[in-house]
C-alpha cells in the first residue's frame, strides 16, 4: 500500500557546492512517495546553474527567485506549491539518511491526529576537521511546550510535520529565519513524537546562518517577547517569560565578553539578565565575566583566548 505523499522542501542560498548532496539524499530515500520542491533565494553563486539539471525531472520542482527574500518567504512559497499531507525541510547544505522518510511516516501512521510533529536524532558534520558528532540529547514526546521553552531538544533538520501545522501557523516572514522557533508555536496545539534513530546530518561551516550572532540574538529576543505575549498561552507557561529571556541575555552577554571582547555591551546584558533572574547573581560564570568585562582587551585575550 502506498503511504501518504511527503513534500520535502529545500530552501537554497549560495550553496552551489553542497546542494547536489542534499538533493541526492532525497532521491535516495527508501520511501518512494515523495515530491521535492527546491527554491533558490536569489543566490549570487552558481546555484541556479547547478539546479538546471533538475528541471523537468519527475517529482522535482525547481524555482529560482531573482532576489533574496529571506527564509520565511521561501518556505511559505514552497508550502503554497506543495501537495503532501506531510512536510519536511532540508537546508541545502545538509542531507538526509536513506531511511528518514520511511521511519517517520511509519510513526505518523501509528499516531493520532493530535501528533503534529515527529522528529529524530541527528549528526553534525564539521567540514573543517572532517569529524562527525552525534549529540545525545534527551528526547520528549507528548505535550512538550514547557520542555521546548527550557531548551531546544529537537535536532533542526529531523522533524516531519503534518501539513496542517503550517496552514494554522505559517512562517513569520518578518524574521530572516524563524527556523526552530516555530516548534514552540506548534507545541501549543500539537503533540510531538520521535524516532530514536539518526535521520539526518547537519554540516557545520563558516557561512552557516547561525554564525551571525548579533542577528540571531536580536531575532531571538524579539521572538521570545512576542511569544510570551500570545493570548493562547496557558498561564503557567506565561510565567516562564522572565527566566527564559534572562537565560538568553546571559548566554549572549557571556559570548560578547569572553569571545568577542565587547566588554561594555556584554556587561550590560549580564546585568539585565540578573535583574530578570536574581539567582544569576550567584552564577560564577556571570560574575567572572562581569569582572573580566572591565579589563583591557589585550589582558582579557591572554586570560581567555578565543576568536574576536
Amino acid at each position: 500500500m502506498t503511504g501518504p505523499l511527503v513534500t520535502v522542501i529545500i530552501p537554497s542560498f549560495n550553496h552551489a557546492r553542497y546542494i547536489d548532496t542534499a538533493v541526492n539524499s532525497v532521491v535516495a530515500q527508501t520511501y518512494a512517495n515523495w515530491e521535492l520542491i527546491i527554491i533558490d533565494d536569489g543566490s549570487s553563486d552558481d546555484t541556479a546553474e547547478v539546479l538546471k539539471k533538475y528541471g523537468g525531472v519527475p517529482r522535482i520542482q525547481v524555482v529560482v527567485n531573482p532576489v533574496n527574500r529571506g527564509q520565511g518567504f521561501v518556505v511559505n512559497q514552497a508550502l503554497g506549491m506543495s501537495k503532501g499531507s506531510l512536510v519536511c525541510f532540508l537546508p541545502s547544505d545538509d542531507w538526509y539518511l536513506p531511511e528518514k522518510l520511511a521511519i517517520q511516516v511509519e510513526r505518523f501512521l501509528a499516531s493520532g491526529p493530535e501528533v503534529g510533529v515527529v522528529y529524530g536524532r541527528g549528526v553534525r558534520f564539521f567540514e573543517d576537521t572532517n569529524e562527525y558528532l552525534t549529540p545525545k540529547a534527551e528526547l520528549f514526546r507528548g505535550w512538550v511546550l514547557r520542555q521546548l521553552i527550557d531548551r531546544n531538544f529537537v535536532y533542526p533538520i529531523t522533524p516531519m510535520f503534518r501539513r496542517e501545522c503550517f496552514e494554522r501557523f505559517p512562517f513569520d516572514e518578518s524574521y530572516r529565519a524563524e527556523g526552530e522557533a516555530i516548534y514552540r508555536k506548534l507545541a501549543i496545539h500539537y503533540q510531538f513524537d520521535y524516532v530514536d534513530e539518526v535521520v539526518g546530518v547537519m554540516r557545520d561551516h563558516s557561512s552557516n546562518t547561525g554564525k551571525n550572532v548579533d542577528l540571531m540574538y536580536d531575532d531571538n529576543l524579539r521572538y521570545w517577547r512576542e511569544f510570551f505575549a500570545r493570548t493562547d498561552l496557558p498561564e503557567d507557561i506565561r510565567r516562564m517569560r522572565g527566566p527564559r529571556i534572562a537565560s538568553l541575555q546571559r548566554l549572549k552577554g557571556l559570548e560578547l565578553v569572553l569571545l568577542h571582547r565587547r566588554g561594555r555591551e556584554g556587561r550590560a546584558l549580564l546585568m539585565e539578565a540578573i535583574r530578570g533572574r536574581a539567582r544569576l547573581v550567584f552564577d560564577v560564570k556571570v560574575l567572572g565575566a562581569i569582572v573580566m568585562s572591565f579589563l583591557p582587551v589585550p589582558v582579557l585575550a591572554k586570560l581567555y583566548p578565543g576568536p574576536r
